[in-house]
This record gives structure tokens, sequence and C-alpha cells, in this order.
């Protein structure tokens, strides 16, 4: 008769029937996370769990960049430049600032999606480990693309963040191109409508959803946009910043490592407010990851406390006002003597001048030089300077000697040893014919194709080549079902990072810091001393193992099996590379650092390596040239015997070993 029938009318609930999930709430809500999998996590464990989502550009962005920055060039150029960027990457493992427009828009359409996604991936690890409290009122992005920095910022915290200063130093000398783009990539958020504008805007009527120029392509003036971010030609040595982010830019030249480290890092320091935290982003390879362990080693000078355990904040001596008393006499700027020859010369100037009336005195200079005008008043480039005003209360001085600048890692490390990873030299990871293959201190991130960089890749010039004679059997294996290699609409890359949080300066901060290293009390029983898995787990039957980067200095590699717990167990199959991890284990097993023998032998093999690098090189280029000189002969070139002779002549002279030759036996 087609009535419908209710088998469960006449069901009554029993008292050991369950009344839901185990992680969900009555309501049907998950009772923690934001899905089924960290539902099923202890709450520890995600905790310390990193971001693994797939980093995606927002819409607005990646077609900002496609219609009105990358559709300005030939596809053919933009592909060639790329993939000299990607070469030069290849070769020299750094980054270098573009020259100009077309080379801007190259580099924004090569680099700047990993670049963003780096560092929102490591913006938002800070912002899980310092919580709720994370809101910067003053932001410094420094780098070479179009301030990536403060567009991933201004991505995670939304359109209502909004500090006081958001200042971008982009680097390199000709850096106008990239400012422009720049602006039209910030101009597409609405955290950066200037206060002004915002104004205007709520008064206004409300806009319509579909606007007529969303899809508008060419060319935009960027003289005309306004942002709330001042993209500075220099960075500001009197302003103070509570979160600066440096984002590949610590080195320029490989060859000046570490002194560039050096002195690029304590530029950045200077400008580092108490309590602010300082961000650096490097590519994850052995350059990058030394580039971050020079940083570190020069903020905590691990090998002056070598006894000491735990994230006990560390005095850094170069930033502080107050010096140790060793250093006070060397930090004086102005001594005795300067005054004394101040006051000698100030006396014969008087004797020279004479008694002459300063009315008469700017009569006669004005009749020589001109008189003064407003313009001539000026300072050069005073539009942008800080002014600062001097009736304005400065800081209460200390009524202590101590040291008022100390900086601790919030990550990725879990001590403040030294770093068990660090070899000190980029050019050690590169010898040849060695047994020991180097690890170091990466992750990996994985993004999303936007359509800009999936057409940049068509073609012979970035597509990857495809010729199965020239693949093993195995390479050739691994390749079938999976496509064309580079083909998917995701791809993947690696960083490395540091995270320095600057403690407060106040008496009682600072009393905590030396009472702290002096009772010894390094026992922290939070997340920031949690180990930190540096690989990604290998699982086998019934246990996992993992190496981890441990509160003891050291990298240990640490066995998780199903007798631990099942809730430790479950955890540890679904822990990550970049996760923390505090549910403990069963065995570990400490990893030997790599000892001063084999570090003497690995030097002296670099440098025998480099002289053979260097001999190679002197030989193909001598090849080069008797090959073009043999073929000047052959084609009957007008260049006598006698001219031939002295331009090899003068050549000869112009070497490093016959200058040598002829100073050891007197010859002019």
């Amino acid at each position: 008769s087609g009535e419908v029938v209710d088998l469960h009318e006449d069901y009554v609930r029993r008292p050991e029937d369950p009344i839901t999930s185990d992680y969900r709430n009555p309501d049907g809500s998950l009772v923690r996370g934001s899905n089924a999998e960290e539902a099923r996590l202890d709450p520890l464990t995600l905790e310390g769990r990193s971001d693994h989502s797939v980093v995606k550009l927002p819409r607005v962005i990646a077609k900002t960049i496609q219609n009105n920055i990358l559709s300005q060039t030939m596809p053919s150029l933009l592909r060639e430049r790329a993939a000299e960027i990607y070469r030069s990457l290849e070769k020299d493992s750094i980054q270098k600032a573009p020259a100009g427009g077309i080379d801007s828009d190259a580099y924004i359409a090569a680099l700047f999606l990993q670049d963003y996604a780096n560092v929102r991936k490591v913006l938002v690890e800070l912002k899980k480990r310092v919580g709720a409290s994370f809101k910067p009122d003053s932001v410094l992005d420094i780098g070479y693309g179009p301030a990536t920095g403060m567009v991933a910022l201004n991505e995670l915290m939304g359109a209502d963040f909004r500090p006081k200063d958001k200042d971008a130093y982009i680097v390199g000398r000709r850096n106008d191109e990239m400012k422009k783009r720049a602006k039209i990539i910030l101009s597409r958020q609405l955290s950066e409508v200037p206060d002004e504008l915002l104004v205007e805007v709520d008064e206004a009527e409300e806009p319509p959803k579909e606007l007529k120029d969303d899809n508008y392509v060419g060319p935009v003036d960027a003289r005309r946009i306004k942002v709330k971010t001042k993209l500075r030609d220099s960075l500001a040595s009197t302003k103070k910043y509570d979160l600066i982010i440096v984002n590949q830019a610590l080195l320029t030249r490989e060859h000046s490592f570490p002194r560039d480290v050096d002195l690029n890092l304590e530029m950045v320091l200077n400008l580092l407010s108490p309590n602010g935290h300082l961000v650096l982003v490097e590519r994850g390879n052995p350059l990058g990851f030394e580039i971050i362990a020079r940083a570190r080693q020069v903020m905590l000078r691990p090998e002056n406390f070598e006894s000491e355990r735990g994230k006990i904040p560390r005095p850094y001596i170069r930033g502080s006002k107050p010096k140790p008393q060793k250093l006070r006499d060397d930090d004086k700027m102005v001594t005795e003597e300067h005054i004394e020859h101040e006051a000698k010369l100030m006396k014969q100037l008087q004797e020279e001048i004479g008694d002459v009336d300063d009315a008469e005195l700017e009569k006669q200079l004005n009749e020589r030089f001109g008189a003064l005008s407003e313009k001539d008043l000026k300072f050069e480039d005073e539009d942008d300077v800080d002014i600062i005003d001097p009736s304005a209360s400065s800081a209460p001085e200390q009524d202590y000697a101590g040291v008022d600048f100390h900086l601790s890692i919030v990550a990725p490390c879990p001590h403040h040893g030294k770093c068990p990873l660090q070899l000190g030299d980029p050019n050690l990871y590169k010898v040849r014919n060695h047994k020991h293959r180097f690890s170091f201190c990466s992750f990996n991130n994985i993004m999303e194709r936007p359509r800009y960089t999936m057409e940049l890749k068509k073609g012979k010039a970035l597509a990857t080549s495809w010729e199965k004679e020239e693949l093993s059997k195995s390479e050739r294996k691994a390749m079938e079902g999976g496509g064309r290699p580079g083909g998917h609409n995701s791809e993947s890359g690696d960083y490395s990072y540091l995270i320095v949080h600057r403690s407060p300066n106040d008496k009682k901060s600072i009393e905590k810091i030396e009472s702290d290293r002096e009772h010894s009390s390094s026992v922290e029983d939070n997340s920031s001393v949690w180990p930190r898995l540096v690989t990604f787990p290998s699982k086998v039957k019934k246990n996992v193992k993992f190496d981890v980067c441990a509160p003891s200095g050291s990298i240990e590699t640490w066995q998780v099996p199903r007798s631990v717990g099942k809730q430790a167990y479950h955890d540890a199959r679904k822990a990550r590379q970049g996760d923390l991890w505090p549910l403990g284990k069963k065995t570990v097993t400490v990893k030997s650092r790599f000892s001063e023998e084999g570090m003497a032998r690995l030097k002296s093999m670099a440098k025998s390596q480099r002289n053979i690098v260097i001999k190679e090189k002197r030989k193909k280029e001598w090849k080069k040239m008797i090959v073009r000189d043999a073929q000047l002969l052959e084609e009957g070139d007008e260049m006598d015997p006698d001219t031939l002779h002295e331009i090899y002549a003068s050549k000869l002279t112009s070497t490093k070993k016959y200058r040598q030759q002829s100073k050891r036996h007197g010859f002019e």
C-alpha cells in the first residue's frame, strides 16, 4: 500500500548505549581540532602540531599579478628571464636583486609564490606559539620581492589588522620597478587601505558586489595608488619595530659569508623593540641553513654557555646600552681627549675670526654667495627623515649596570646550545667523494599553483625533459603513471627559518633572567622545549621511528612502539616533519656529531677541491684562447706574427706567476 514503517519506533535506549562519539560533543561538533583527524589526537600533540595545510595564494592577488603585472611582458621573454633566475639559484643558491622592470616581472613569476608560502608558514608558527597576544603595533619587512612578508602578514591577520607603523624595505639599488609592483599587490588587501581613505569608504554608499573593472587587463599607474605600508628607500635608524621579517636578505654574495650575515644581523637587531620578534626565512638548501645557523650563533653565543640547559634568554652585548665593565671603556664614543682637542680648535677659530659683528658677517656672506631661501634651509631627503621631538620624555635611565638586550629562540630550536647540524662553511657541503652525506635543518612546504605559474612553465624553456633514452630503467619505472614531471597543480619547496624573541628590558625582567642564570633554574615544562621532528617518521610494524632535535642539544632517534600506549602510538603515526613531540619515547639513540678530526679532513678536501676547480677553469680558458687564435690564423687573418707575439707576451707578463718570478729574480 506504500505505507512507511518506522522500525525504530519502539526502540528504548539502554544505559550502556553511548550517547555520541568519543571525539564529538552531544551537538555533533568536534571536541578539539578542525577535522576528524585532529579530534583523535592528544591535546598536547595538537598543541605541538605545525601547520601542514596546502598554502593557497589569494585569488585576487593571483589575478592581479596575471592581469596587471605579467600581462605587460612577452611570455617568451618572461620564460627566458625566469629560466635564468632558476639557473642562477641552482648555481649560486642565493637570490639576487632584480635590476629592471622585466627582471622584476620574472622574479614575481618565478619566486613570489614560494616566498609567500614559506613566510606565511613561519608567521603561522609564530602566531601559534605566541598566542592571542600576537598583535604587533609596528612591522618592518625586508626582502628582494614585492613586500612579500607584509603581504603574507596581512593575509594572516585579516582585514582589521591596522598597526601604527607598516614599513617595507626592498633590497637593491635599482628597486623602483619592484616598489611599483609591491604597491599594486598590496593595494588588493583591505588592511592596506589608508586611514583617510577608509573614512571616505565608510561614508560612501556600499559598492556593488560585481565591479566592472574586476577583470581589467592592462597596466596600472602605481603613482596614484596609496597604501598604508610605507616603501622606504633606507632603514630608519631611530625607529623600533615589534615585528621584523627578513626574507632571504641577510647575505647578498656567497663569498662574503659570514661577514655580511653578521653586519646585516646587527643592523636589524638594533631596530627590534623590547618584547618584539624577529623572523628570519631562508631557502631550504645548505647555504640557507648555514645563514640561519650563523645568525643563531651570533645571537646566542652557545660556546660561552656550554653548561647551561633550557632556554634562558641570552645577553646580546652589541645591542645593549649598558655594557659589561670590560667593554665600557671601548664603547665610549667621546673621550676626554676629544673634548680637549675640540676646545683647542674652538680657541684657534676665535683667534682667526676676531671680533667680527654677526650682522656684518651675514652681510658679507650674502654679497658673496647670495641670500638664503627656504629651499636652501631644508635638509636633503627631509621627507624620509623621522623627526624626534626633543621635548618628548625619554625613557628613564636604568639604575643598574646589567645588559638590557636579551634574546631567546621561539622556533624551531628546543634548546639554546650549539646547533648539532651546523658546519660553519657552506662550501663543505660541496665536497665530492666524501663518505658523509650531511643533513641540514629545513622543512617542506606545499603550495597550490595559480594560473600564472602553470602558464609560465609551458613550453621548452622551463619544461622538464622527457627523453627516455637519457633515463635509466629505474628512473623510467619510477616515472610511469605519474604524468609529466612538474605538470601538477601544486609544487613543493623547502625553507629554513628562525624566530627570535627579545625579552622586555625593564628592571624586573632583567633581574629574573640574571637570577635564573645564576641559580641554573633552566628546567621548563612547556612546549618551547619539546623535541621537534627534523625528518618524516619511519613507520614499521608496531613501531614508529623519527629523528628529533632534542632539548639536550643533539639529534636523537626516538622509537615509539605500540607498547608505549595506544594514544602515543596513534599520534606518532600521524606526526610529520616540523611537529613538536610531547608524548615521550621508549628507546633513544643519540647521533654522534662530526668529529674535529673529520672536520679537519673535510676542510683539507674542500681546499684541494677548490684548487682543482681553479686549475680546470684556467685550462678551459687557455684551451678556448688557443682554439680561437688557431681559427683566426686558418681564416687568413690580417694580423701578422709580430702583433700576435706582442699580444701573447703582454698576456704572459700580466699573470701573477710571472710577476712573482720576476720579483724573485730581481727583474723589473
